[in-house]
């Protein structure tokens, strides 16, 4: 009894040591003048969107894009520096840029067959992007040198509310579901959530914000953790290089993330 008693405190310990734990410790906060902040990127570039036009910055130096004709910036992804996706939803239109905030490619669904009603957008590999099809409520491949959807997704349950990617994975955001599909468009994971409304991708670690509040999955887990920060108003917030940024429509907070 004795040894059966010791082997299963053991095993409970294993499994508190293998819990990983995310620390958030407060480095600085700057004050800024800007309507949304979009993120940072890994050449330390912030970018900020003023008035319908994109910045972005570092030290002095500041490059902008903004484009009449297509009208309201509603996602900006800056996840590679080198390839910046803008998604003008109104126009149907995704923007590629460069680092320096130059029109690569321009792609306007309306003209590319088969329709599709394009409600968000994700970074992919080389010359590919991930689409969100409003009207199938699936994902897809696109290649924009082609013109071609490589893969497709199954549907998701319900509507977009965020997407983000890293390198292997895509994920979407629902009003109750998140899901996680791997380069292949195959599905990896599905759970509920209880009310998120966007989230970050670092590293292995998700983030979530709901309200004013950020959690935090490691490890493929499906139990969200809440992430110990001083109460504040969140607007946006982005994780970059070990970094959480948290704009609160007037003041830029910056935290170290530290993963036990």
């Amino acid at each position: 009894m004795k040894k059966l008693s010791f082997l299963t405190l053991t095993l409970f310990l294993c499994t508190v040591q293998a819990q990983d734990y995310l620390e958030a410790k407060f480095l600085k906060k700057t004050k800024t003048e800007w309507n949304d902040f979009v993120g940072v990127d890994r050449f330390d570039k912030y970018y900020f969107i003023q008035d319908n036009t994109l910045y972005n910055k570092r030290d002095e130096k500041i490059q902008s894009y903004s484009n009449l004709q297509l009208g309201e910036i509603n996602e900006v992804q800056v996840f590679n520096a080198l390839k910046v996706v803008i998604l003008h939803k109104r126009q149907n239109t995704v923007v590629l840029l460069d680092n320096r905030l130059t029109e690569l490619l321009e792609l306007n669904f309306n003209t590319i067959n088969p329709y599709r009603l394009v409600n968000g957008v994700a970074l992919s590999s080389d010359t590919s992007i991930w689409v969100y099809n409003e009207l199938t409520l699936q994902l897809e491949l696109f290649d924009y040198e082609t013109n071609k959807t490589r893969l497709r997704t199954l549907p998701l349950d319900e509507q977009k509310v965020s997407m983000n990617s890293d390198y292997n994975n895509v994920y979407v955001l629902t009003d109750s579901l998140f899901y996680e599909f791997n380069y292949t468009g195959s599905l990896v994971r599905k759970i509920n959530h209880p009310g998120f409304d966007s989230f970050r991708v670092f590293n292995e670690i998700l983030l979530f914000k709901r309200d004013n509040t950020i959690f935090y999955r490691v490890n493929n887990s499906d139990e969200f953790q809440i992430l110990k920060i001083p109460k504040n108003l969140i607007k946006q917030f982005f994780v970059m290089n070990q970094t959480l940024y948290i704009y609160d429509g007037e003041f830029l907070h910056h935290y170290q993330l530290i993963k036990y």
